[in-house]
């Protein structure tokens, strides 16, 4: 999943740091968050051998 979703979860990175630099620290605690978010976007996405699942409709 890393391969196709790197360019946004290191956007998503810049931002927490951004905010956390140019409005407050406290929006570091995001970064905890994302790890768990991408695991489970990646158990629904892929299967066991790291292929991309069809569409469910």
């Amino acid at each position: 999943m890393w391969r196709d979703t790197k360019l946004v979860w290191l956007a998503f990175i810049s931002v927490v740091f951004a905010f956390a630099i140019f409005v407050s620290w406290y929006y570091l605690l995001l970064l905890p968050c994302l790890p768990v978010s991408f695991v489970y976007f990646a158990f629904i996405r892929y299967d066991e051998d790291g292929n991309e699942k069809g569409d469910f409709t």
